[in-house]
């Protein structure tokens, strides 16, 4: 019986010590808008530290009401202002880039400035929904300062996030739709056109990492603030328009 425990303990300190550590891994939840963007800050995060990261997306309603049921989330990536305007606790916060508001047009429409969405055959214009989407408030405030909100109004086609206004653009369902210059550079092959929108006409747009008071990987969260802080971060802001 001495020898099988002795053998026992043994076996138990070889598995101990020669099984392989679990692999740390951290939650990040995003705005849908900026899928393509956290998805490569992930990757390279990930290539970089071996530090697995998974992801939740939606509007940013959606996103910050999971951070706060859940306890599972690490960090929210999205609008400052609307993440300040949460009652989610955080602890610290890293600035990603500004976001930039445009104008995308369809295949085959002619659309070539901004002021001809208030043209007879521009039928419907799509944007993200300004309670849920800072790009929605964005292409609110773009409407009332340019004075065209009161010559598109009937044509508005409010949606919930920016991809779905991209998606209805892309298919040609709508002629015009405003949405980030991120997703816009993903689907540039797909429309017509991509406009700039003046950025006096809206609020400024701060992207920023935010990491929560309770994230429930604190070490793996901090380590991701600081990749944000990186040259590679930095390059793959600009590449995705911020």
């Amino acid at each position: 019986m001495k020898r099988l425990a002795v053998l026992a303990t043994f076996l138990l300190a070889f598995f101990l010590f020669t099984a392989p550590a679990r692999a740390e891994s951290l939650t990040i939840a995003s705005g849908a808008g900026y899928k393509k963007l956290v998805t490569e800050l992930c990757a390279a995060f990930t290539k970089q530290s071996g530090i697995e990261v998974e992801q939740i997306y939606g509007n940013m309603g959606q996103v910050t009401a999971q951070a706060k049921s859940s306890g599972m989330v690490d960090m929210v990536i999205g609008d400052k202002a609307y993440l300040d305007g949460t009652d989610l606790t955080f602890a610290a916060e890293d600035l990603i880039g500004r976001g930039k508001l445009v104008a995308v047009v369809a295949k085959g429409v002619e659309v070539t400035e901004i002021g001809r969405i208030a043209e007879p055959q521009i039928k419907r214009i799509a944007m993200p929904d300004a309670k849920m989407a800072i790009y929605g408030r964005a292409g609110t405030e773009f409407l009332q300062a340019s004075g065209l909100m009161d010559k598109v109004r009937d044509r508005l086609l409010v949606v919930a996030t920016v991809p779905q206004v991209s998606a209805y653009v892309v298919s040609g369902e709508v002629e015009v739709g405003f949405i980030n210059l991120t997703d816009a550079l993903a689907i540039k092959d797909q429309v017509a056109k991509v406009i700039p929108i003046d950025e006096t006409l809206y609020s400024p747009i701060l992207i920023v990492g935010k990491r929560l008071a309770d994230a429930p990987h604190p070490a793996a969260a901090g380590r991701f603030s600081a990749f944000l802080a990186t040259d590679a971060a930095h390059a793959i802001a600009v590449k995705h328009g911020l």
